[in-house]
């Protein structure tokens, strides 16, 4: 039938052209006729085919879904199969670099709130919350840093313990440090460093937009020892050599015993609230401070990253992929959700027993400052836990003389996206 139609309108093509070829004013009836009949058949053998052709798809289409669907279920269960295998510790070790705060958030949501302290080791471990549960891990153990491990570098507290396959290290720290002890960072924490320095207006006149008026003052800058960040404002002109004071450990002892006539580091998302609502230091009691963090003055590493020592990356690669989205996921689970969380986070710091001490109203005012200055951000993307390829580089470009001046040398090859990789983000998990 299909031949036969085609054929017609192959022979009235040829009448037509001969037709006009003659010249005749008037069109041959029968000529006429017959280019028409082929017309007709010709539009009704293409309908004909245009439906056999529909047909053809609807009675195909289930058979199509069919195979896609099953080829995502078994996309699916060979993921699943990936997560469910054991490729990780059965106990996820992570280091912190500081006593438990709301900062650490995201790291105790993978626990939640169904977790237990040990005040004499400074931890907090329970169960990993099931919809966290990939790569064979079963529990979870996050220990304190700072005074809990006598201030050591946290890299170097990964090297002495290979029980630790996460620790948290600033990305300035990572570079530095790397001709001694290498990390590669494998997902942030946070976005924006909450790091400060921070004075008493009332004593001290600082021009947050111009930083060379802490110089200016000559005043002393009390702050831990081998920050990178001191360095750099030294480096930068914005502080004097002989204005830095490296013997900052925590507590606010000097700052009420001095009554704040001094700079001081801190953290602008917790002891701002603190100094200006708990803190007798001023006349007996609490008084206001002015702060500058130090991503506003120029100074930008992720803080507190996890990594891990880079000559475990090959070996922790299989735990990585499915860890690492796991872990950008409990981050934007906490900040969705922080309260029960955050609320664990001032037990566990009150069982420690020491100077640091975290409470609800400290919590509730460290949100809006997170959200304020973007430190809980997704960043310039819409993926929550990696890292912009220039921001590193640019951090690396000016930790790098510094280093040179501290005569430190690089590792040969060492470039700045030795520091970090985004290899295991999945770039679908964001706020």
């Amino acid at each position: 039938m299909m031949i036969s139609k085609r054929r017609a309108i192959a022979l009235a093509i040829p009448f037509a052209l001969l037709a006009a070829a003659c010249g005749d004013d008037v069109v041959d009836d029968e000529v006429e006729s017959a280019v028409e009949s082929a017309a007709d058949e010709a539009k009704s053998a293409a309908e004909e085919a245009a439906s056999e052709v529909e047909s053809a798809i609807e009675e195909a289409a289930p058979e199509v879904e069919s195979a896609i669907e099953e080829v995502i279920s078994e996309v699916d269960s060979a993921v699943e199969e990936i997560a469910d295998e054991a490729v990780c510790p059965s106990n996820l070790v992570i280091q912190s670099d500081w006593w438990p705060e709301v900062e650490h958030g995201g790291t105790f949501q993978l626990i939640g709130t169904g977790g237990t302290s040990n005040p004499e080791l400074f931890t907090y471990s329970g169960p990993i919350q099931e919809q966290y549960k990939v790569g064979g891990i079963e529990t979870v153990e996050f220990r304190a840093g700072g005074d809990a491990i006598e201030f050591q570098p946290v890299a170097s507290v990964m090297m002495t313990d290979q029980d630790i396959t996460l620790g948290y290290v600033n990305t300035d720290d990572a570079i530095n440090s790397s001709p001694t002890v290498q990390v590669t960072g494998v997902a942030t924490t946070l976005e924006v460093n909450p790091q400060m320095i921070m004075w008493d207006p009332t004593q001290t006149e600082i021009d947050k937009a111009d930083p060379t008026t802490f110089a200016a003052t000559g005043k002393r800058v009390l702050h831990f020892g081998g920050t990178t960040y001191i360095d750099w404002m030294i480096a930068k002109g914005y502080l004097t050599a002989d204005q830095s004071d490296p013997n900052y450990g925590g507590a606010p002892t000097d700052w009420i015993t001095e009554g704040g006539s001094f700079i001081q580091q801190g953290f602008a998302t917790n002891e701002i609230y603190k100094y200006e609502n708990e803190i007798p230091w001023k006349d007996d009691a609490p008084a206001d401070v002015e702060f500058v963090t130090i991503h506003e003055l120029g100074w930008q590493p992720y803080p507190a990253m996890y990594t891990v020592l880079t000559d475990r990356l090959e070996e922790l690669s299989p735990c990585l992929t499915v860890l690492v989205p796991m872990l950008q996921q409990a981050w934007v689970d906490f900040f969705a959700d922080p309260t029960a969380v955050a609320d664990k986070i001032i037990e566990v710091a009150t069982s420690y027993n020491n100077y640091w001490t975290v409470s609800a109203e400290i919590n509730a005012a460290a949100f809006p400052v997170m959200d304020e200055l973007g430190i809980n951000s997704n960043g310039p993307d819409d993926t929550y836990g990696n890292f912009d390829e220039a921001r590193v580089q640019a951090l690396f470009d000016e930790l790098l003389p510094i280093m040179e001046a501290a005569g430190l040398e690089l590792p040969e090859g060492y470039t700045a996206e030795s520091a970090y990789t985004n290899e295991f983000i999945d770039p679908s998990i964001g706020r």
